[in-house]
């Protein structure tokens, strides 16, 4: 059994692929496919120039015109009594208030939902389903094929030149409406694309009952419009969050623990919680040093990814804990280095914030247990997506009896 929806108050099917708006723009995005498959890919920014679209919202402490010679900041967050959510039990609209919890938590606008993009990721994920594929590009002739790319599948029911794209797989039914939605945003490549400027999502699912089949969860994301400006960071976990989770499973790919020999060996393991940085628009890092100390002054020693050194990190900058963080426990974040952007060229910045994690330390979404196996893999692109989302795209020639768990 499964099933397929797509209008405002019912499910929609989406996938994870990058956003792609002007030739100017640098692409990211990640796939996060679990059986549980689960993918995810990431979002456009704004090109040097150009009229954006959809409405304002979110907060910024400074203006277009004041961002070139304003000091690099995080982004004030007005912290967790402004993103709180109650689960409703629906995959798709807990979904989209899960984003938008996330992101009012760092003063960013809520997306709202489009009906057109919500049909495309609806599509996308019932040809997920049909074919056992979690990826961006579908192919012609297969069953349930729309479009091949994101970009062509929106385009088919929302004229834009903004497209991103998430998603995720999952043997069986989800074991809660925001399992695979949170599973992505833990997942630092993933991350990034939910809190970036874009104006429109669409989520949508394909439900299956047998464990032999996959349900899917797919979110697109259309039009982009700046309220994060040139010079500004947002920080997750942000400056006083609380309740910050302990760990996360190092399995999305690029995986952000392949990046040296040392860190390899934490590839596909359970790691400390992600700390990232993220800009807008064409936001670069360079020469970057993140610092993470606990209450008694120690540093905890993390593996360092931006996109001066991947080039799947794009607008981000990333510290992955070796190992998990301790509970209830106060964190200093001191991260230093060069950012460049629209608005001037490179310069330099440090940035000091804290949060504490949670009194007990959480399960990572697709951390291997006696009946779940777990792999993903995430791609990039800089203007195009069809080389990277081919590759990025996880067929299961065939479900194992155990739940398996897919970041794409």
């Amino acid at each position: 059994m499964k099933h397929a929806t797509s209008h405002a108050q019912s499910r929609a099917i989406c996938s994870p692929s990058r956003h792609r708006t002007r030739p100017s723009l640098r692409l990211a995005g990640c796939a996060f496919a679990a059986a549980s498959l689960l993918a995810a890919c990431g979002g456009g920014g704004g090109g040097s120039g150009g009229s954006t679209t959809g409405s304002g919202g979110g907060t910024s402490s400074s203006s277009p015109t004041s961002a070139a010679t304003a000091p690099i900041a995080l982004v004030a967050a007005p912290g967790a009594s402004t993103g709180a959510f109650t689960a409703t039990g629906d995959v798709v609209n807990d979904t989209l208030s899960f984003i938008n919890a996330q992101r009012a938590q760092v003063g960013l606008a809520s997306l709202a939902f489009q009906s057109g993009v919500a049909h495309a990721a609806a599509n996308h994920a019932l040809w997920e389903q049909d074919n056992n594929v979690i990826g961006h590009v579908e192919t012609a002739g297969q069953a349930g094929y729309t479009a091949a790319t994101p970009t062509d599948r929106v385009n088919l029911y929302y004229a834009t030149t903004s497209v991103g794209e998430v998603t995720a797989g999952f043997g069986g039914s989800f074991t809660s409406s925001t399992e695979a939605i949170s599973g992505l945003f833990d997942a630092p490549f993933h991350r990034a694309i939910m809190l970036f400027d874009s104006v429109y999502a669409g989520p949508g699912d394909a439900v299956a009952s047998s464990a032999s089949q996959l349900s899917t969860l797919t979110v697109d994301f259309a039009d982009y419009k700046q309220v994060v400006q040139d010079n500004e960071l947002i920080a997750w976990p942000y400056n006083g969050m609380t309740n910050v989770n302990t760990s996360w499973y190092a399995s999305e790919s690029p995986n952000p623990m392949a990046q040296t020999t040392q860190s390899q060996a934490y590839e596909n393991t359970i790691v400390g919680y992600p700390v990232t940085l993220s800009g807008s628009n064409n936001a670069a890092f360079s020469n970057v040093s993140f610092i993470i100390r606990n209450a008694a002054g120690a540093t905890i020693p993390c593996q360092e990814v931006d996109n001066s050194n991947n080039s799947d990190a794009t607008r981000e900058a990333m510290c992955v804990p070796f190992e998990p963080l301790a509970t209830n426990t106060v964190y200093t974040v001191s991260v230093t280095g060069s950012l460049s952007n629209n608005a001037f060229a490179a310069r330099p910045f440090s940035l000091t914030w804290s949060f504490t994690t949670a009194a007990t330390a959480n399960t990572p979404v697709g951390a291997p247990t006696s009946s779940t196996t777990t792999s993903t893999s995430t791609t990039s692109t800089t203007t195009t997506n069809s080389q990277s989302e081919a590759k990025a795209a996880r067929q299961l020639q065939q479900l194992p009896a155990t739940r398996t768990v897919l970041f794409n």
